[in-house]
């Protein structure tokens, strides 16, 4: 082992390409380095110590390379982690109870390398030391001891910013990556008003009935590739994949992801290998990019991993409260129901989740973050992040799961998540339980013209609307509440099931806001989803709630899918169903039928009409006031189509239908969304 004095002053070999002719001349020097004379061994000058000013020898060479110091402390101050420059390597962790701190790894020859202490940071660092990518490294720390402090052994940690790991077992290591690539797939992030988003789970999207073959039924960014061109023909402009941190997934199933034990490594098992997770989660941005597709992280601010949680205690100090001795990246933190939360009050806290944020939108160039339970990270240490991040990428979109009124989770009253935390959007989370109740005949019209809105917000993009469920809604997880929308209704097999399905994602496509879709709606999935398969101890698949891509383009869910793309579409080629204006100009409560209009300055103006009741109306003889609207109309989208899945409905295909005063007559579907534009 390098004593500290050693490390700091350490010279690694000069390497010479040819050696011709070597004169030593010994002018003056120091009585220190009297018995110190550099050695020839094997054709190769091997200096023994730092060599002083007035003791100099010449070398006639060719191609000598440069002569490599390490210095510890590093003198450079920014960055933390491991950094490649110039061919050497630079470590720096934050350990502020360590009275030593060592790097060991592929590059160490066994023997473990001495960092020191910056003064009056808490951070530790050596730089210059011959390590390249690909290289696995860990820490030795020995803690200082003392109250709250165990210096019972030393601790080897992997670093708490790894990029990359073998896995989220403790014993793993972290890997030095090579920067960034610089010449990424150009493109730009789409205007807050333009996105339409799906979500999904990447170890569950694909494996399962789709031909495709996964290692520990867990899929891969690789697999996801092949499955872009799919979300993008479904009329998607972006994916917001569940979170993608390295998780409790290795070691139980897939897992939804929301118990990060690396804050900075992406998920092993989402990779080919996991020395590639880097590599294959960039390629996986620049294919979605390359197909105008944006990407959508989900970030885990709130808390850590209850299990193999890679901070806890982690340079041997156990400060904390209530039983909660977590140490320097846990004391005093806010605690949740899913695992400690981060001690927030810490400027290195923040400032750690804020390079976290930093390095997913400014090296992977993702196009956006979505902030899990905002409500359990203290306010003030929310703003410092997210109003950072608008500073620095101000074209990007930071959502925020924000609900204040829950008071098991809260830390504090809520505040404005717009002005005062900084967020773009927040998820509408009472979008979906509306639209269920909505659906099951609960209070219809009420709740439908509140989905609906007054139009009032200029910035509609403020709410992600997700009218058939998230995660929250369909995994299974969460008890009997979670299952697809279909599954509250009757199932996949049954046609008001299936209706019902249609029209609420109908309408979540032509309401403001942004519009967001769960994985396998768009092919009437029904029961739950759950990522981990269960096998018996024979080894038998007893359970698969994996995406099934067997029934998603099947007979019931092939016309669904048709639907999901055609009103999509439309949203694209409508500006109006994007612009915040509306007006609602029809409410019928005793058949439960609303209608509303959408346009925006440029002329494109659309009627929505919604029927959530059973009543169905032929021969044009449902008539719809039309708030002052006139001309003639044309229907250019009718949930209940038979195209669609509709059976024995009616519709106004092909006719131009007048207003006649002030209300326009057609066939209404029962449980259907109609779209006409003005003519």
């Amino acid at each position: 082992m390098l004593d500290q004095e050693s490390a700091r002053s350490m010279q690694f070999p000069v390497v010479y390409t040819f050696l011709i002719e070597v004169k030593i001349k010994w002018v003056q020097f120091d009585s220190v380095f009297a018995n110190k004379e550099p050695q020839l061994l094997d054709g190769r000058l091997q200096p023994a110590v730092r060599i002083a000013e007035n003791l100099f020898f010449t070398v006639s060479v060719i191609q000598p390379q440069t002569e490599v110091i390490m210095r510890a402390p590093s003198p450079a101050n920014d960055g933390m982690g491991s950094l490649l420059s110039d061919g050497t390597c630079r470590f720096r962790v934050w350990t502020p109870n360590a009275q030593l701190v060592q790097v060991f790894g592929d590059f160490s020859n066994g023997q473990p390398i001495d960092l020191a202490p910056e003064p009056g940071t808490g951070n530790w660092s050596a730089d210059q030391i011959p390590a390249q990518a690909g290289d696995k490294y860990q820490y030795i720390l020995t803690n200082v001891g003392g109250p709250d402090n165990n210096n019972s052994q030393p601790w080897t940690r992997t670093d708490a910013r790894a990029y990359q790991v073998q896995s989220s077992d403790p014993a793993s290591m972290g890997y030095i990556v090579s920067p960034f690539p610089a010449d990424r797939v150009p493109f730009t992030t789409p205007a807050f008003g333009d996105f339409l988003i799906y979500q999904l789970h990447i170890g569950s999207y694909a494996g399962h009935n789709d031909g495709i073959a996964v290692t520990n039924d867990t899929a891969t960014y690789v697999d996801l590739i092949t499955k872009l061109d799919y979300i993008r023909g479904l009329g998607f402009n972006a994916i917001e994949p569940l979170p993608i941190t390295d998780c409790f997934c290795d070691l139980n199933g897939a897992g939804e992801g929301y118990g990060p034990s690396d804050m900075f490594a992406s998920e092993d098992a989402y990779a080919t290998s996991p020395d590639q997770a880097v590599t294959e989660l960039i390629q996986l941005i620049d294919a979605a990019h390359t197909r105008g597709i944006a990407v959508i992280l989900d970030v885990v601010y709130n808390h850590a991993a209850i299990t193999n949680n890679r901070y806890w205690q982690y340079d041997g100090n156990f400060a904390g409260d209530n039983g909660v001795e977590g140490g320097i990246y846990f004391v005093h933190g806010h605690p949740t129901p899913w695992g400690a939360g981060f001690a927030l009050w810490q400027q290195e806290v923040k400032d750690f989740l804020l390079d976290n944020a930093r390095m997913l939108l400014g090296q992977y160039q993702v196009d956006g973050l979505r902030f899990d339970a905002v409500q359990a990270i203290q306010p003030d240490a929310v703003e410092y992040v997210v109003q950072t991040l608008r500073q620095e990428f101000p074209d990007k979109y930071l959502i925020a799961e924000y609900n204040p009124n829950d008071p098991t989770t809260s830390t504090a009253p809520g505040v404005d998540p717009y002005g005062t935390l900084g967020f773009c959007a927040t998820w509408d989370m009472g979008s979906p339980w509306d639209t269920f109740n909505l659906l099951n005949s609960n209070n219809t019209v009420q709740l439908l013209l509140a989905r609906i809105g007054g139009f009032s917000d200029p910035n509609p993009w403020h709410l992600i609307t997700y009218l058939t469920g998230s995660h929250d809604q369909i995994y299974g997880g969460q008890g009997n509440t979670g299952v697809f929308l279909t599954q509250r209704f009757g199932g996949r097999t049954n046609g008001w099931a299936t209706a019902k399905a249609r029209l609420a994602w109908a309408l979540n496509a032509t309401l403001p806001g942004t519009p967001m879709l769960f994985m396998g709606t768009e092919g009437h999935l029904d029961g739950t989803w759950d990522p981990a398969v269960v096998t018996n101890a024979q080894g038998v698949v007893t359970s698969d709630l994996r995406v099934d891509w067997s029934k998603i383009g099947d007979a019931i869910g092939g016309p669904m899918q048709q639907m999901v793309r055609d009103v999509n579409n439309l949203r694209w080629a409508h500006s109006g169903l994007r612009s915040p204006a509306g007006q609602v100009v029809h409410v019928d409560n005793q058949n439960q039928v609303v209608a509303f209009t959408r346009y925006n300055t440029e002329g494109d103006v659309l009627l929505v009409v919604v029927n959530a009741g059973n009543g169905q109306w032929r021969s044009g003889d449902y008539g719809v006031n039309m708030g002052g609207e006139s001309g003639s109309w044309r229907e250019i989208f009718n949930s209940q189509a038979p195209a669609y899945g509709g059976v024995n409905t009616v519709g106004n295909y092909g006719y131009a239908i007048p207003v006649t005063n002030g209300q326009m007559s057609m066939n209404l579907s029962c449980c259907s969304v109609l779209i006409f534009s003005a003519q």
